[in-house]
């Protein structure tokens, strides 16, 4: 493309006076030799004001000196004038290109990794494995795995988290951890003192193993909350001896648990194409290089081997990591009602099975109501389960 076809802004303009008696003469010789001439104003018969590109500009001296014309610069605009008074002040804007690219650097950088919610879950082992997917302080926010890829691999490695949540808000990351409610153990009733057992809910009494007590129930017995189960004393009131209550008594309880299964889920899926890359460790810190083994896949997950250098039988901080990237994709599936009931029912009796504790089971479950809402499958589900429903309570002396 010839320069003379640029956009004005490109090639620039210059607005000029010419002055002199031989105007006419200047205007066509000027034409002859092809000079782009424009927004010619006639200011009076000596004067005359146009606009030129600087090209032609250092054309004008011979035809100016022929015609005997003066002329003046009135301004000057365009890209090649800009670009003139930045060399003249190349230090003023070199610090402005720094400031920019300084902004966006940090801007695109995550400068800190905050972990919520989490009681019993610590925080170094959430932390380590955010830093296996590549979310860590000084990571590139357009390297960090998608935010359902991070959540995926959060509840896939953290068995006690009930749910998982990941994401970016400006240069923070954050996860969000809903931890599975623990059954709370009992205390030791020895350290307790001399204790009675009694219904921590209600229940039909469903096996009892009593080691040291007197049974006041019997299998299949309905009781209630806060019912004596397993009284600690022996004998008659007068005489009765207290040795406390000590083995477990499981109970039939019933739960009733509400679930919500979306029909169009997301599913990992591995293509098959794998790529290798090799890196430097310093002092337990892998170093990479920006532009060497460059990411070939958009998702993919990270297996790596960490090679240390020994010298005899010491294990010296340096070494390399090899890195193999599997590519992935994440595939969406619709599920049937019926696959999404069952989808339900596994996932409610994980969590009832959690809360059961190791005594517990669950003998049977019935689902209850189940509808499609909004592309949901929303469900009751009723167990019949059998837990440990013994709670110990002190005897109190002289009671």
């Amino acid at each position: 493309m010839q320069q003379k076809n640029w956009p004005q802004g490109i090639r620039g303009q210059v607005r000029i006076r010419l002055t002199g008696n031989r105007l006419e003469r200047f205007i066509n010789e000027a034409s002859r030799q092809q000079l782009n001439l424009s927004h010619i104003k006639w200011m009076d018969q000596n004067e005359i004001q146009l606009t030129i590109s600087p090209g032609d500009f250092y054309r004008l001296k011979p035809i100016l000196r022929q015609t005997n014309t003066r002329v003046r610069i009135l301004h000057k605009k365009g890209l090649p004038f800009l670009v003139n008074r930045i060399r003249k002040r190349r230090f003023f804007a070199w610090g402005i290109l720094l400031f920019f690219i300084l902004v966006l650097s940090l801007t695109s950088v995550i400068w800190s990794v905050d972990v919520q919610g989490n009681e019993e879950i610590p925080d170094t082992e959430i932390r380590q494995i955010l830093r296996e997917q590549g979310v860590f302080t000084g990571q590139l926010k357009f390297r960090i795995p998608s935010s359902e890829e991070i959540q995926f691999r959060l509840t896939e490695k953290l068995p006690h988290a009930s749910w998982v949540g990941f994401r970016i808000e400006g240069t923070r990351a954050i996860v969000t951890i809903a931890e599975k409610k623990k059954v709370e153990q009992k205390e030791d009733t020895e350290e307790k003192g001399p204790v009675d057992f009694i219904a921590s809910k209600d229940a039909v009494i469903y096996d009892m193993s009593i080691k040291r007590g007197r049974a006041v129930v019997e299998i299949h017995d309905v009781v209630k909350k806060g019912q004596i189960l397993v009284s600690g004393k022996y004998g008659e009131p007068d005489s009765e001896k207290i040795v406390g209550a000590k083995g477990r008594v499981l109970g039939q309880v019933w739960y009733e648990s509400e679930v919500t299964v979306p029909l169009h889920q997301k599913r990992k899926v591995y293509t098959g194409m794998r790529e290798t890359a090799y890196f430097p460790y310093l002092a337990s810190r892998m170093i990479r290089f920006p532009f060497l083994y460059s990411d070939s896949f958009a998702r993919y997950e990270t297996i790596r081997k960490v090679h240390s250098i020994q010298l005899q039988s010491y294990k010296l901080p340096f070494g390399w990591v090899k890195e193999e990237r599997l590519e992935m994709k994440w595939v969406k599936q619709k599920l049937t009602e019926k696959e999404a009931i069952m989808i339900g029912v596994e996932r409610a009796k994980e969590d009832l099975s959690a809360q059961l504790g190791e005594q517990g089971r669950i003998l049977g479950e019935k689902v209850l109501h189940p509808r499609v809402d909004n592309g949901k499958v929303v469900m009751k589900i009723h167990f019949d389960a059998v837990e440990d429903i013994a709670n110990p309570q002190p005897i109190l002396q002289g009671e």
